[in-house]
């Protein structure tokens, strides 16, 4: 850490809890990948909510990831340091487990199938699942979905057969790597390079996107599109910070950060984007056939129960509402857009 991230940290946790008489304050904080949008949604956030708050208010931005990791900008969160934070699932989920489900392999078909389900079906669900945490769910981010990427190449479940794979820290992304039978070894997004330079692993899943801007692409040329798993991300609030504004606050604090249209428009973009940068440095991109998307899913599907059971709390209501979700979508006969490649 540098000096400034450090301070920051301990400036979180040694401020008082703030009461929230005469200027509101408000600490924002992210820890966005270099290239993304986040932070320049950040900063128009910023912008937009000094023009339409009612009253004074004091913004603080730590959106370079001077709070530190998800984890510790998430515990201020919930101890009311931070006020206003963008998460991803995977760091979410330690506090709210169910959030897991989301990320289920082969559990979405379509972007349009997943905004859908997670618009009318299940955000509420999470909203009534966040207060429980002390925590109000904004709105959905969308971080892409996850691909497997290695140093040889990978069509098949069999080609993954005791290779040594990094899965993150949620327990379906390493439940998904279970079900292939790939030696999974769970590790830190920072430990990935090291492990991969070292020969602990030899490949894993992530985005295209971090797989380019985290320089995974350096270390393992094979890049294929399972498209397994959605991470959409939040937008949180703290609970007790929120609800001491007025509803018109409430409402200003929710419209001055980007809709979540336009942020899923952002990550699908910089996909695109990714899978052509890294074809000019000479990554291979295998897009699988109908019928080897058929054997994946063969193979992980039957686990979905057991993920659920293994992930407790209410996840069997949330995977029984996505499941209606998806029931309703595809009776809205809506066109699906095939994904870049």
């Amino acid at each position: 850490m540098t000096k400034r991230t450090l301070w920051c940290v301990a400036l979180l946790w040694l401020l008082p809890v703030a009461s929230y008489a005469q200027t509101t304050p408000l600490i924002a904080a992210s820890s966005a990948s270099p290239g993304s949008t986040i932070k320049d949604h950040f900063l128009a956030f910023e912008k937009t909510l000094k023009e339409t708050f009612g009253g004074d208010i004091a913004i603080t931005l730590l959106v370079d990831g001077e709070a530190g990791s998800e984890e510790t900008s998430l515990a201020g969160l919930r101890r009311g340091r931070v006020h206003f934070s963008a998460v991803s699932v995977a760091a979410a989920a330690t506090a709210v487990p169910e959030l897991s489900v989301l990320m289920m392999p082969y559990l979405f078909d379509s972007d349009e199938e997943a905004d859908f389900v997670l618009d009318n079906f299940v955000f509420g669900p999470f909203q009534t699942l966040f207060a429980k945490k002390g925590l109000t769910l904004i709105r959905w981010l969308d971080s892409g979905w996850a691909v497997i990427y290695g140093r040889k190449p990978i069509v098949l479940p069999e080609d993954v057969v005791g290779y040594r794979m990094r899965a993150a820290s949620a327990l379906t992304a390493q439940a998904f790597l279970e079900a292939v039978n790939a030696d999974v070894i769970p590790l830190t997004f920072a430990d990935i390079i090291p492990a991969l330079q070292t020969g602990l692993i030899d490949g894993g899943a992530t985005s295209p996107f971090m797989f380019l801007t985290g320089g995974l692409y350096e270390h393992a040329s094979e890049l294929t599109l399972t498209r397994h798993a959605l991470n959409p991300g939040t937008i949180v609030a703290n609970a007790q910070w929120f609800d001491s504004l007025s509803p018109d606050n409430q409402r200003a604090v929710k419209q001055a950060y980007a809709p979540s249209s336009v942020l899923r428009a952002d990550t699908r973009r910089q996909t695109c984007e990714s899978y052509s940068t890294l074809r000019e440095r000479g990554i291979t991109i295998r897009t699988l056939t109908a019928e080897q998307e058929e054997v994946w899913k063969a193979a992980v599907m039957p686990a979905h129960q057991s993920m659920v059971a293994r992930i407790g709390g209410q996840a069997d209501m949330i995977y029984d509402a996505i499941q209606d979700g998806k029931d309703a979508f595809k009776a809205l006969g809506s066109a699906v857009i095939q994904p870049c490649e």
